[in-house]
């Protein structure tokens, strides 16, 4: 009868809900600390894209200052590029839509 009877008090003894509440807590800190690290994470990405452009882009303003016409001329290239292919394209779709 005595096992029966510690049994019974371990089976009582056990706190479901306290456990249950250190899990979530325990949860709640990991989430917690995912979200500032990608915060982090994110916030140092974006930095470093905002420094990457702007190298681009006084990159970009030096080639042209110092070489114009060359810039002129390859804007203008890509351009007639560009607008072919759209024009290609807008064909393809036009034969298509008859079809």
């Amino acid at each position: 009868m005595s096992k029966i009877t510690r049994k019974k008090r371990h089976a009582h003894d056990y706190n479901l809900s306290g456990d249950i509440a250190k899990i979530r807590d325990a949860f709640a800190e990991t989430a917690k600390d995912v979200k500032g690290k990608a915060t982090e994470v994110f916030s140092q990405s974006m930095e470093d894209v905002k420094d990457k452009s702007s190298d681009l882009k006084e990159n970009m303003e030096t080639y042209v200052a110092e070489k114009p016409f060359k810039s002129l001329l390859l804007a203008m290239l890509s351009g007639a590029f560009i607008g072919g292919a759209l024009m290609r394209r807008k064909k393809r779709s036009n034969l298509r839509h008859r079809e």
